[in-house]
């Protein structure tokens, strides 16, 4: 397939070859006012917003997209002193947070409009489909396209997918950014971000950074982290750009579940009911009563690394002014492995630490053409693009062996104690305890994707403009085991996805928008297959019995929206109503136990967003979501029938604004409204609405230096980011006071 996506790009440059004549300016090729290659929708780093997204897929301007797309900029980043991926999702409007556990793995799981989109998540346009963490030093911007998107990102995609752009190296600038943070709880980090030319038509960009830390307010949990980038960008000709980047990176802490949630196990044994009762109208919560800043696992045995690399090559041509390719060679590579406690109440009141383990390793080879450009048709204006896309993905996993004794289950188990008890079982047991090692990885999950798609806004006039947009995709997954005799018993699913998208847009002045979309996508099973546990029931979407037959899940969404540039179009302000409908999910039938694609499930609300200038001086970024997401046929006995779909907040806001009081000082800060979230189907366990606020302040030394100074959860709340269906809670960092020292030379 990458051979076959290469024969356009040899035809094409054979007839057209480098005809068009251009110009390098900054940081893209430029003829006459057109960008053709480089950053895209990229902005300067002191922005909170852009104008255009960075795929070309995207035909135009962000005002003129009928659809959400909410993008998080370099600075907002830096400003919050945000270190990774999900430092930013936590304070995004819109999106609240899953967590794994042993068979579903560990790492950034994002929800978005009421649907998971851990397997939606994109570096530079590629999906990374292994569930690992990723760090902030090497993004240039976030982007978060909402909505069904199978047109634009393939299958899944039911909320929205999430795309993290890296930096890139800059044609004609030379600057080196050094920065030094100390703060509470041990935090240390420096990290370095230089830019240099190599000659006159090539440049090079390498990131570095390193932390030696503990999470703020979490008993000594260990949080260290080291990383390196390079990008280099050349131009071979006028026209032609050739650019290559390389990633790692690797975390090592203690991992950690937090606090157990009260559940009957509790009431039965205390007749605490200040915790819920287990029911919809009163669910049970974490138990409070414990101290937030204890951590219930072992110092001595619980660990979790993870290590992620990535190396993309791309290739950016112009045959004309107003015809571009695109063509990019992506390798993206995951592992992870870590031994967790999981506290939980059991039977007695008595808190259990069983053990979960996992360890997992991810790589996916994707290729990608893309053509894009402008043309006029009679009085019709197009902006279009259309491609290939190829991918690979090879997971494989491995299990913990040597891990002590196990419950009924075969689940290994950690010593029973009394929820108050203040000790952890430390210093490591090795009676209880013995050396552990791990087996052999396992027959890898192979998942193969092969897509076409082409997307064209057609302009009628300064007023109407029309997105249509299409992708047919072959997707193919084969989950690789062995049967008790060890005999093959593979598990395999192949899908022709055909998926779309429209939206009309009316401009009635020409700095705003009001628009009207509709989209689809498809969930075919196994789609995350061996991230999703081997729960043979109807909701897991890795490959079972029970599902390996069954068609795609699918989608169809609506949205109503405008946007609007303010403020000499510093500023944006968008509002929308969505509503998002999946008319055949996998449920389990109550009688025969099969699984049958009969349930019904759809999310609908209302979304806000801000971002930009007001003045020059005063800067905000922020947005509210109202998001209704109700199971309306849940399968079994349709006991959850009306029920809310578990994991999702009905009401988030997420502020952020800076001020700059003098030439020298600037101050900021923001505030995070998290609401209720049940943490599962039935509604009997939730987790709490909370607020978190932070402050900024940062005073300019000189033209080359300043001081940031941020206090994170200001106000030391109890705050908690995800659970895995009420079992426990995993507690957010505390209040942290840190201090950064910003050189630029």
């Amino acid at each position: 397939m990458p051979t076959l996506g290469l024969l356009p790009v040899v035809m094409i440059s054979a007839a057209v070859g480098g005809a068009a004549t251009a110009q390098t300016a900054g940081e893209g090729i430029v003829l006459d006012t057109i960008q053709v290659v480089g950053q895209g929708g990229i902005q300067a780093a002191d922005s909170y917003a852009v104008d255009r997204a960075s795929s070309p897929k995207l035909t135009a301007p962000l005002l003129d997209t009928p659809r959400s797309v909410h993008v998080v900029t370099q600075r907002q980043i830096e400003e919050r002193g945000a270190s990774s991926v999900y430092d930013v999702l936590r304070t995004t409007p819109g999106v609240t947070l899953g967590t794994g556990e042993g068979g579903n793995p560990m790492g950034d799981r994002p929800f978005i409009r009421g649907y998971e989109a851990s397997t939606d998540l994109m570096v530079d346009g590629v999906r990374s489909l292994g569930r690992t963490s990723y760090e902030a030093f090497n993004i240039e911007q976030m982007e978060l396209v909402k909505g069904p998107g199978g047109a634009y990102s393939g299958r899944g995609g039911t909320g929205g997918s999430l795309n993290m752009v890296s930096k890139s190296a800059r044609l004609g600038e030379e600057f080196t950014d050094l920065s030094a943070t100390i703060g509470t709880d041990s935090q240390y980090r420096l990290q370095m971000d230089t830019n240099f030319q190599l000659g006159n038509r090539a440049a090079a960009r390498i990131n570095l950074f390193g932390q030696d830390a503990e999470v703020p307010g979490r008993g000594g949990i260990e949080d260290d982290k080291t990383g390196a980038a390079l990008s280099i960008v050349g131009d071979i000709t006028e026209a032609t750009r050739l650019s290559f980047g390389a990633y790692h990176s690797k975390s090592k802490g203690n991992p950690d579940f937090g606090l157990p949630m009260a559940n009957q196990a509790w009431l039965d044994a205390t007749g605490d009911t200040r915790f819920g009762t287990g029911t919809t109208s009163d669910p049970f919560e974490p138990l409070g009563l414990l101290d937030h800043d204890k951590f219930y696992g072992s110092f001595d045995r619980d660990f979790r690394e993870v290590t992620n690399q990535n190396a993309i090559l791309k290739l950016e041509h112009e045959f004309a002014p107003n015809f571009r390719m695109n063509s990019q060679l992506s390798y993206i590579g995951s592992d992870q492995e870590y031994i967790v406690s999981r506290p939980t109440i059991i039977e007695g009141g008595l808190l259990d630490r069983g053990l979960r383990s996992g360890k997992k390793d991810n790589t996916t080879v994707a290729f990608s053409t893309n053509f894009s450009g402008e043309t006029t048709t009679g009085s019709v204006e197009h902006a279009y693009a259309f491609g290939v896309e190829y991918s690979r993905d090879k997971l494989r996993s491995a299990n913990l062996i040597g891990t002590g004794p196990e419950d009924s289950r075969g689940v290994p188990q950690g010593p029973t104690i009394e929820p108050s008890d203040p000790f952890t079982f430390s210093p490591y047991d090795e009676v209880l305890y013995p050396d552990f090692s791990w087996d052999e990885y396992g027959l890898p999950t192979i998942t193969r994707s092969k897509s076409l798609y082409a997307f064209d806004t057609l302009k009628f006039n300064d007023q109407w403009q029309l997105n249509l947009g299409a992708r047919y995709e072959m997707f193919d997954v084969q989950q690789q085991a062995l049967d008790s005799d060890g005999n093959r018993a593979d598990r395999r699913r192949k899908d022709n996805i055909w998926s779309y998208q429209a939206g009309l847009v009316y401009k009635p002045a020409p700095n705003g928008t009001i628009y009207a979309s509709f989209g689809t996508s498809a969930s075919p099973s196994g789609q995350c297959a061996s991230l999703a546990g081997g729960s043979e029931g109807a909701g897991a979407c890795t490959l079972t019995d029970g599902n390996v037959n069954l068609e795609p899940e699918k989608t169809r969404a609506y949205e109503l929206g405008t946007k609007w540039d303010l403020m000499n179009n510093q500023l944006s302000v968008t509002a929308a109503l969505f509503r998002t409908e999946k008319t055949n999910a996998r449920v389990q039938n109550a009688i025969t136990g099969e699984v049958e694609l009969t349930g019904k499930n759809r999310a609908q609300g209302l979304e806000l967003g801000v971002a930009g200038q007001v003045n020059d001086r005063w800067g905000i970024y922020g947005g509210y979501t109202y998001t209704d997401a109700e199971i309306i046929d849940g399968g079994g006995d349709g006991s959850t029938n009306g029920n809310d779909m578990h994991y999702i907040a009905k009401h988030s806001l997420a502020l952020w604004t800076t001020y700059e009081v003098t030439e020298q000082w600037t101050v900021g800060g923001g505030a995070t409204y998290t609401g209720k979230r049940f943490m599962n189907a039935a509604n009997t366990s939730a987790l709490p609405s909370q607020w978190r606020v932070d402050a900024m302040a940062a005073y300019k030394i000189s033209d080359r230096a300043n001081v940031q100074v941020n206090i994170n959860n200001l106000f030391d709340e109890d705050l908690y980011d995800a659970s895995h269906v009420g079992l426990f809670a995993n507690v957010q960092a505390g209040r942290s006071v840190t201090a950064k020292l910003n050189y630029r030379f």
